[in-house]
């Protein structure tokens, strides 16, 4: 009978192995890396991935989780007015990138890596199909917020706003040099202050926040 590999492993390797494909890329790390840093046999790894393929799946459904229980916390702590829950968004990315290590969208960045994944078919699995869903997601989470509080062709302006606003700002702090602790807090700061000038450009006369 085979063995079944022990979860805790396979929780560990996920764990380097989501550090190293954030911090250096998917291409540039290979498997053995990650055996090594995780200190696990290679029969290990295989026994709960299969392919490198499954093994990114996971990084990005994992990194897919972490980012709709970020933004859900920001949207509710913005109470229930669209544009003030527009702006948690983006200042939720900003937060995101600030951490220690931050590079970025982990979802932009894989399909920066393989462009070609776009053209795909969506099978609903693999690297590409979670990338593009999340992201897919995401975007429709801003059009909504923009059409509420704009109208149809006010908020499909200010959604394509925002989303220029928030591929800047990965793009700003994923292609920080590796040497460079500092991190892009003025990107964050123009981009939070810029989202609050659309949003109110966009609001109707009188239209202002609770409590604003």
């Amino acid at each position: 009978m085979a063995r079944t590999a022990a979860p805790d492993g396979r929780d560990r390797i996920l764990d380097v192995a989501a550090r190293l494909f954030y911090e250096q890329g998917i291409r540039a790390v290979g498997m053995k890396q990650i055996v090594d840093e995780a200190g696990t046999g290679k029969s290990l790894l295989y026994g709960h991935f299969a392919t490198k393929d499954e093994l990114v799946e996971a990084y990005l459904r994992r990194s897919a989780a972490r980012l709709g229980r970020s933004a859900a916390r920001a949207q509710q702590a913005a109470g229930d007015d669209p544009g003030e829950r527009i702006v948690a968004l983006v200042t939720d990315a900003g937060h995101r990138i600030l951490r220690p290590g931050g590079r970025g969208c982990p979802f932009r960045n894989y399909l920066v890596e393989f462009p070609d994944a776009g053209d795909e078919p969506d099978t609903g699995t693999g690297p590409a199909a979670v990338a593009r869903r999340t992201l897919g997601e995401s975007r429709a989470v801003v059009e909504r917020l923009a059409r509420e509080l704009a109208g149809p062709a006010g908020g499909a302006v200010l959604a394509e706003q925002i989303a220029l606003i928030l591929d800047g700002l990965f793009a700003r702090a994923s292609y920080r040099d590796r040497g460079d602790d500092e991190p892009p807090v003025g990107a964050v700061l123009a981009a939070v202050e810029l989202t609050r000038t659309l949003v109110a450009q966009h609001r109707a006369p009188g239209d202002a926040p609770a409590g604003g």
